[in-house]
């Protein structure tokens, strides 16, 4: 059976199953291959905007001999794909801003059944605001550490329902406290707002667009207080 990094298993354990899956982006096709032979999906369709992933996807899938059950495509996103097609999206290892253009240039996901398993590489917040602004509700977000990296995954299924949250949500999530790649992520973030929030002041401009990370800033200091697990 083929072996998955740390990266992968987690949005594989993410991955719901039982149909057909699209995975947008898959380089080597390491995930179908993986759920094919785990007996946790029954088809795959894998894509890529590049002829060059679609080459190693090509040998990894003929190496496994599952021709039969994972199809490989040309795809800018899911330009090649139509709805009902699939009922499974994940896209994993792209930065959250690419994602949530994907997602966003197919309005045909918006609909009952369908369930995505995102992980992007940056920017998350981005990725959380287009599920929640977009009627899908986060199942779950996982951390996970390979190397001196720490990644982020999310499943979430289309309710149609209206899921906007306050702005630090969309920074921070929900991530377990206990959890310590978790910390080390929102972390991160954190410093990475500070920066940001200081470089406007600095520069004089975009009070508000500075007021606004101020206040992301300031809920994430009193989750970190209220629960007594975080340190900044």
């Amino acid at each position: 059976m083929i072996h998955l990094t740390n990266r992968l298993s987690a949005a594989a354990s993410l991955v719901r199953g039982g149909g057909s899956i699209a995975d947008v982006g898959t380089d080597h096709a390491y995930l179908p291959v993986y759920l094919c032979q785990t007996g946790k999906i029954k088809r795959a369709v894998a894509s890529d905007i590049g002829e060059g992933p679609l080459e190693n996807a090509a040998r990894t899938v003929e190496r496994w001999g599952l021709s039969d059950q994972i199809e490989l495509r040309l795809s800018d996103g899911l330009d090649a794909f139509t709805p009902g097609e699939v009922g499974e999206i994940l896209i994993c290892g792209m930065g959250g801003e690419l994602i949530a253009g994907i997602l966003r240039a197919a309005p045909w996901i918006c609909r009952p059944g369908m369930h995505l398993v995102l992980q992007p590489m940056s920017h998350g917040v981005d990725v959380r605001r287009f599920l929640c602004e977009n009627g899908f509700q986060i199942e779950n977000e996982l951390c996970v550490s390979e190397g001196r990296r720490v990644y982020l995954c999310f499943s979430a299924n289309w309710t149609g329902q209206d899921e906007r949250q306050p702005e630090a949500y969309y920074y921070f999530g929900e991530l377990p406290a206990a959890d310590a790649n978790a910390r080390m992520l929102q972390k991160r973030v954190y410093a990475h707002l500070c920066t940001r929030a200081d470089a406007l002041r600095e520069a004089g401009r975009l009070a508000e667009e500075e007021a606004a990370l101020r206040t992301v800033i300031e809920t994430y200091e009193r989750m970190c207080q209220d629960d007594g697990q975080r340190d900044l």
